[in-house]
């Protein structure tokens, strides 16, 4: 009997520590969404009111980008290097017995590192940060509280889940997110899995306190494909497969050629890239930032497959080029962007193609960012879920189903590693031996092989 109550115990304590955990990174979460939108209106407002030179309002674009882009890398270069990017290998490592968490620096690069780098213009992600500051919040509820090793990673994967659940208002994504995603690290029990939960669950509350409930992708009713146009989607998700490896191999060579930079090579980079951010956010927004502005244009809008293209291909670069700084920000937000772009163009030649199917290519769209995520990340079902939050529209579930689903197998015929445990390989292999080192034993590795 005591056994089953000293059980009851502890799980009732958890789950309060998992809601504590929760509604932090509701609320820190909730400050960092109004944070960036501030920064990005303030600017604009600023310009627009105080610029003399209308001919010239490149230039305070640029100059303004370069500043926020520049001090983003710094800090985390100088100060926190485990802030880079989104965080979420670093909390699998942690999980994993392979890294340190240093909670206050993270809360404090990341939060104030994320503002610069996502309010100058880089194509980089919410989440990311939110994730990896909800692990450290975790981590540090755990410290002050003096829980043991394997409970303090209970609240720091809960943390992580509430931290992509507030990104996104979808709190059965962020549950799934640790199950699927960290299923390799994330121990579970009776304990870890409501703790999770309730995590999700009060990080969304608090977070609609603050900015009030609303999908973060808005789109129109849609009609759902009949069963028998789902073979398109087959065929639809077997091109992510492809996509998927393209992409996870071209942001570990961005994120590595960067890496190698120093002294004036790396200010010269960093200079370089945020004064084509800055250009790019004056003449050409739809390219640059987070990527919920260009889905929210296209969704709404009618462009030739022409400008679908070309917007894709230069959102794909300035991705990676973002991304491999290893200024914070997240992964997600711009693949969902990459997700819609390629969506759209292939809804439109496939209307061109079997115009009696009459699919509105706003379904693939759909459909093709749950497909992407699940093919480079590796996590289908949390894709699914996460678009079907985001956007409300349940009735297309069979198409996002088939889509992901063959995604994620393409992706695993081709061999794509998920980006994550990419990311984790790399920056053990960088803790380990040091960038320089890294890469000769990569060149000798390619040697032996040939």
């Amino acid at each position: 009997m005591n056994v089953i109550i000293n059980m009851l115990y502890k799980l009732l304590v958890m789950t309060m520590f998992g809601a504590l955990v929760g509604a932090l990174i509701g609320s820190v979460g909730a400050w960092f969404h109004m944070a960036i939108d501030y920064t990005i209106h303030s600017r604009a407002h600023w310009i627009a009111r105080w610029w003399a030179f209308p001919d010239y309002i490149w230039v305070p674009y640029m100059v303004s980008s370069i500043i926020m882009v520049y001090f983003a890398i710094f800090i985390v270069r100088k100060f926190a290097p485990e802030a880079g990017g989104s965080g979420v290998q670093e909390i699998e490592g942690i999980l994993e017995d392979k890294r340190e968490m240093h909670s206050l620096r993270v809360l404090v690069i990341k939060f104030f590192g994320g503002i610069s780098s996502l309010g100058g213009g880089m194509v980089m992600g919410r989440e990311g940060p939110t994730i990896q500051m909800g692990g450290a919040l975790g981590n540090l509820v755990a410290t002050i509280i003096s829980l043991n090793k394997e409970d303090a990673k209970i609240l720091i994967a809960a943390g992580a889940g509430a931290g992509l659940a507030v990104a996104f208002n979808a709190p059965i994504a962020g549950m799934l997110f640790v199950f699927e995603e960290m299923r390799r690290q994330f121990k579970y029990s009776y304990i870890s899995v409501p703790s999770v939960i309730i995590a999700s669950l009060a990080s969304v509350f608090v977070m609609h306190l603050f900015m009030g409930d609303r999908h973060f992708i808005s789109v129109g009713m849609l009609a759902a494909p009949a069963i028998h146009q789902l073979w398109i989607f087959i065929i639809f998700g077997a091109l992510f497969g492809f996509l998927g490896w393209l992409f996870n191999s071209m942001i570990i060579k961005f994120a590595d050629e960067f890496s190698t930079y120093s002294g004036f090579t790396f200010h010269g980079a960093s200079l370089i890239t945020g004064a084509m951010i800055g250009f790019l956010l004056y003449r050409w927004p739809d390219t640059v930032g987070d990527g919920f502005g260009v889905i929210h244009t296209i969704l709404h809008s009618h462009f030739s497959l022409e400008v679908i293209a070309a917007l894709f291909v230069a959102r794909f670069f300035m991705t990676l080029s973002s991304y491999g700084t290893s200024a914070p920000g997240g992964i997600f937000a711009p693949m969902l962007a990459l997700g819609t772009l390629f969506g759209v163009g292939f809804g439109i030649v496939v209307n061109y193609l079997l115009p009696w199917y009459d699919i509105n290519p706003y379904v693939f769209a759909l459909v093709g960012m749950s497909s992407l995520f699940a093919a480079t990340v590796g996590a289908p079902f949390t894709g699914i879920m996460l678009i079907l939050e985001m956007t409300g529209r349940y009735n297309l579930a069979s198409a996002v189903l088939v889509g992901s689903l063959v995604a994620f197998v393409a992706s695993k015929i081709l061999g794509v590693t998920p980006i994550y445990t990419l990311l984790l390989n790399r920056t053990l292999r960088i803790a380990k031996f040091g960038v320089i080192e890294e890469e000769r034993l990569e060149k000798e590795a390619e040697k032996r092989n040939e």
